[in-house]
């Protein structure tokens, strides 16, 4: 699924504020690919949405500074964060939405959402060898 796509939704359902995550879960369902993706909307920057769908997606939360990282391996935030202490792996599902809002990074809500993930042509499925 093209990235661009799956942010045209989120702007179209956050027309005056954060993202409208029931329609944005309806028009994902129609959809069909691969995706993971971390959004927000300009008019809530202190809301965001994360969408695990079928793509790597590492997060990380230190909930002192009040902060979330996430990157497509868990390698790149190991570099960033250099072992500094307080940091905690979020574990988050395939297929699993996400809120998570500045003020109070402890109450994250999640939810279920669905697509049709496909696997990308000429690749192979995971756990098959050539």
């Amino acid at each position: 699924m093209d990235s661009e796509l799956i942010f045209r939704l989120a702007d179209r359902f956050a027309p005056e504020g954060p993202i409208d995550q029931e329609g944005l879960k309806k028009a994902l369902a129609l959809c069909r690919g691969q995706m993971s993706a971390v959004l927000a909307s300009r008019l809530a920057p202190g809301t965001i949405t994360v969408l695990k769908g079928n793509k790597p997606l590492c997060l990380r939360i230190h909930r002192q500074h009040r902060v979330v990282l996430y990157a497509s391996d868990d390698a790149f935030i190991d570099f960033a964060v250099d072992n500094e202490k307080g940091w905690r792996e979020l574990e988050v599902p395939p297929m699993t939405m996400l809120t998570i809002r500045h003020e109070d990074v402890r109450a994250i809500e999640n939810s279920e959402f669905r697509f049709i993930p496909q696997e990308r042509k000429g690749t192979l499925p995971e756990g098959v060898n050539a």
